[in-house]
């Protein structure tokens, strides 16, 4: 449905005796004219009343405006809905083509996710229609189910290369470090949904093992977290099976941008990490850095700290040593360092252990010291006390003794053994091992180039924010749905995050969320203005009045995009 706009006209009506006043405005619909009453002015007297104390003034209605327009404008740059009404298919519903309906969507997930159902109420309290035309009340769940049908999985990954490439043309898109990470969605799919075979049971990074559940694969650009290449897997497949052939799809994606993934380095976490995998990289020649993990490396914890030097990596002053090593039969450049922050965690959690571990231990002790307990062997006793101090360094840490006090009765007492204590804290906690292909560069340069990785991780995050570009809650129940579903989302995110981008340019510190509620909060009034009979009213659309610094940021955006 195609709504037209003309000029607003008064009219009278009869009501039964009265006689009434209306502001009225002719609208197309669906090619017919039709009045629609915006204000009833009410009676002839009660109106001469009010124009006599002044010229009659309206506000019909106010609407969430910035963030609907900047994000629409910020679109149009990039051309994104033009790649979306090129790429999908021309099938039109309610006056919309799959194109438009699918970039409406991405931008309610970006703004404020919601249910396909909740978009209508949404962009009524908005200023989208006036982008791009249409009927609110006609998109309900059954448009964008209708719209989403016929898109397939190659317009898709067309639709994200061309995406892509207006990144490169517009100077968004930093080839120099990929980094790359997986994590998963838990769904609402009855385990009896044999159409969806994506989904399925694994582990949970949100603990939800109990649902079916699929993954996302993803290599973001090390500044502002922008989605280069994404890709979606089955929930129950590992991190390190998924490693190799995201590298073959990488390599294609990347020599359809005119890339080679020989001149990227790829950053990833120990996660990755198996001797075949680093047999594939040092085949394929890709350089890389990466973590490792230190448990299969102790030798390199007995290392003490006088031999490491100090670097600056951004703000930050880190000790650190570098060595060769063999690796996976190949001598190779790591990099050991020492993280404050990753330190301080790891004591805070190992304290909360500790105290768990002391919890149980006295409950142990109080039921051995009950006279109605049951007698014990010792090596009973012993077995239970394994049993609690069993991980978290509990056996490392914590020296009990047992006591025996005849005719099967038993005691405990235990202590920390400060030694070991200091040893795992100053020593082994807040260390971190990197290995690099990239002999050539200095310590500072490895160290920064993986600190990135924490990016990739952070889109992560945004993505299963419920406030913002929200991948969750996705009620859809095939693979093709949830395709396109995660598409859009990805969608609203790359422009969160180039919207993001220019306001860092300008030199607000502000976190995206931030910046997409503020400029939420940039509204829209329609006034009607009546100065007689005669005449025909005025409408005016103006900005609300708002705080100055938002006015400020509001502005200076606009100017940008």
């Amino acid at each position: 449905m195609m709504y037209k706009l003309s000029m607003a006209t008064i009219r009278k009506t009869k009501v039964g005796k009265h006689t009434y006043w209306q502001i009225v405005e002719s609208k197309r619909v669906d090619g017919k004219p039709r009045p629609v009453v915006l204000a009833h002015l009410g009676t002839a007297e009660q109106l001469l009343y009010r124009l006599k104390e002044g010229p009659f003034k309206k506000k019909i209605r106010s609407v969430s405006h910035g963030a609907v327009e900047l994000f629409y404008k910020t679109a149009q740059k990039l051309e994104i809905l033009d790649i979306f009404e090129s790429s999908f298919p021309s099938q039109q519903r309610d006056g919309l083509l799959v194109g438009q309906s699918l970039f409406l969507a991405a931008l309610h997930r970006a703004i404020c996710p919601g249910s396909k159902r909740s978009f209508s109420r949404w962009a009524k309290r908005t200023s989208l229609p006036e982008f791009i035309e249409f009927n609110p009340a006609k998109l309900d769940s059954q448009h964008f189910w209708d719209q989403m049908d016929p898109v397939t999985e190659e317009q898709l990954a067309e639709a994200e290369k061309r995406i892509t490439l207006q990144l490169i043309e517009k100077g968004l898109f930093s080839s120099r470090l990929l980094f790359y990470d997986l994590t998963n969605f838990f769904t609402y799919i009855d385990t009896g949904n044999e159409r969806a075979k994506m989904p399925r049971r694994g582990r949970n990074k949100q603990k939800r093992h109990d649902l079916r559940q699929f993954g996302l694969a993803q290599a973001v650009t090390k500044d502002f977290l922008i989605p280069v290449f994404s890709e979606l897997y089955e929930g129950n497949r590992t991190d390190k099976e998924l490693f190799l052939p995201f590298l073959t799809r990488l390599r294609e994606k990347l020599a359809e941008l005119n890339l080679s993934l020989e001149e990227v380095t790829l950053v990833f976490d120990k996660g990755n990490n198996t001797k075949n995998n680093f047999a594939e990289i040092d085949r394929e020649n890709i350089p890389y850095v990466a973590s490792l993990s230190l448990a299969y490396h102790q030798e390199l914890l007995e290392i003490p700290l006088s031999h490491y030097r100090k670097v600056k990596v951004g703000e930050d002053e880190i000790f650190c040593y570098r060595t060769r090593h063999e690796v996976w039969g190949k001598q190779r450049t790591l990099v050991l360092y020492v993280s404050e922050k990753l330190r301080c965690g790891q004591i805070q959690g190992l304290t909360q252990a500790l105290q768990k571990k002391y919890k149980m231990l006295q409950e142990l002790k109080e039921k051995l010291n009950n006279p109605r307990a049951h007698k014990k062997e010792k090596e009973d006793v012993q077995n239970k006390v394994q049993e609690i101090l069993k991980g978290e360094r509990g056996p490392e840490l914590i020296k009990v003794f047992i006591h025996e006090k005849g005719n099967g009765r038993f005691d405990i007492e235990w202590e920390l053994d400060t030694g070991a204590y200091q040893k795992i804290t100053e020593e082994v906690f807040g260390k971190k091992l990197l290995v690099t292909s990239q002999d050539h560069w200095n310590d500072e340069e490895i160290i920064e180039a993986y600190f990135g990785q924490g990016h990739v991780e952070r889109t992560f995050k945004h993505l299963k924010n419920p406030h913002h570009n929200a991948v969750q809650p996705q009620f859809h129940w095939t693979d093709q749905k949830i395709r396109v579903h995660t598409f859009i989302c990805l969608t609203g995110l790359l422009l969160s995050q180039v919207l993001w981008k220019k306001a860092q340019e300008l030199g607000y510190t502000i976190s995206v969320e931030r910046l997409i509620d503020q400029l939420a909060d940039v509204r829209k009034a329609e006034i009607i203005s009546v100065t007689d009979l005669k005449g025909k009213p005025a409408k005016e659309n103006q900005l609300e009045e708002m705080d100055p610094e938002l006015q400020k940021l509001y502005e200076e955006l606009l100017n940008t995009v």
